[in-house]
């Protein structure tokens, strides 16, 4: 998808940061803003009264309005040209009444929510006081009033996930759902997930190795490319999990730089995606982080025995992702709770206040979610579920 932008009248400074709002889309979509020659439909970017935009295509050279005075910044421009695509606000959503509480007469339209929930961090969601003739709220989120509404600095996931869902991108066609933080589920779970029973480890040779193969995008840079390699081969060091170039077989690690870090949990069949994103994931732990995934093993706070050893603080956890600390019936294979996990997630995951939402105990002040490494524990949990030699 390529649309012509025609910005006009600012300053080097307005213009770089209309320009990097622009391109913003083509790091996680397939929309391309591009310079207008002789196109006749095109984005007419200009400083009028206010910031608007017509919704969708509307023919010839059709305003986006970025007023010098109060929006040229980087979520406005998201904004506006999220309108100039065809999307509405967030509490303008046909679901709208049942996730917040209107003191305005904002419109309801029949919109298409794309299979996505509504998002109290979109960009396009207004914020309390949106309209406010006596600063009292406008828009109050349900049921929990607390939750923050019209902060968001850049486009949400779900933002994302509606562009490339209404434009059919190649990158979001296949795109799974992401549960847990970071684990991609068929649309439609570090210790072992239940499904390494079922079949769903890689194959163990007999030489005792277990050849995983991988293939890396070239969306990557060289330097890029050297850290998701070291942390592919930091398994060989302490494990039977070797990580090779997948030359003609069939079932290989996919990785690939899309919208943030994901991973499925154990093999999946045919190039299964783990996401390393470009922006935030591209670190020594998070390549390992998602490859224990691949590998079958999930979040150590999602543990079997998690509540003998960390208190989740659900009342701290943002309004709609309480499914990222669900616990599941793992295999812990006779290892113990480990807060040095590389799988383990930190103080503040997911949190809508900055207050903590994992809380360990009995000692609250053990320090969880800083591990730059797989620890002896994640090492010994590889060793026993794939019987390696040295499993100990």
């Amino acid at each position: 998808m390529r649309i012509l932008a025609h910005p006009v009248g600012a300053t080097s400074r307005e213009r770089s940061i209309i320009e990097r709002g622009l391109q913003s889309f083509a790091a996680s979509t397939c929309i391309r803003f591009h310079r207008r020659t002789n196109q006749r439909d095109f984005v007419n970017i200009q400083s009028r009264s206010g910031c608007y935009s017509f919704v969708g295509r509307q023919g010839n050279g059709q305003v986006v309005s970025l007023d010098r005075r109060g929006c040229v910044y980087h979520q406005i421009v998201q904004h506006e040209l999220l309108h100039a695509l065809g999307f509405n606000h967030e509490q303008t959503r046909s679901d709208r009444d049942q996730h917040v509480r209107l003191r305005f007469a904002f419109d309801k339209i029949n919109s298409n929510n794309l299979g996505t929930p509504y998002d109290y961090n979109s960009v396009m969601q207004y914020g309390r006081y949106a309209f406010s003739s006596n600063r009292q709220p406008t828009i109050v989120p349900i049921p929990n009033s607390n939750v923050p509404i019209g902060r968001s600095t850049q486009m949400s996931p779900n933002d994302i996930l509606r562009v490339n869902r209404l434009y059919r991108c190649r990158q979001e066609l296949d795109e799974p759902t992401v549960m847990f933080g970071d684990i991609a589920v068929e649309t439609g779970l570090q210790n072992a997930d239940p499904c390494t029973s079922r079949g769903c480890k890689w194959v163990k040779y007999s030489d005792g190795n277990v050849y995983v193969p991988y293939v890396i995008s070239n969306q990557y840079s060289s330097r890029e490319r050297s850290i998701i390699e070291r942390g592919l081969q930091s398994f060989a060091a302490s494990t039977c999990i070797r990580f090779t170039r997948r030359t003609r077989q069939r079932d290989f690690v996919n990785i690939q730089s899309r919208s943030g870090c994901y991973s499925f949990v154990g093999r999946r069949g045919n190039g299964q995606v783990v996401s390393l994103a470009r922006r935030g994931c591209v670190y020594h732990q998070i390549v390992q982080h998602e490859l224990l995934h691949a590998l079958g093993f999930n979040h150590e706070q999602t543990r079997s025995d998690r509540d003998q050893h960390v208190r989740i603080l659900y009342q701290n956890v943002i309004q709609g992702q309480q499914h990222n600390f669900r616990k599941i019936a793992t295999n812990n294979l006779g290892t113990p709770y480990d807060y040095n996990s590389v799988m383990h997630y930190g103080r503040y995951a997911f949190s809508r206040n900055r207050q903590p939402t994992i809380v360990p105990i009995p000692n609250s002040n053990v320090a969880i979610g800083r591990a730059t490494q797989m620890s002896r524990n994640d090492i010994l949990r590889i060793n026993r579920l794939y019987r390696c030699r040295r499993s100990g």
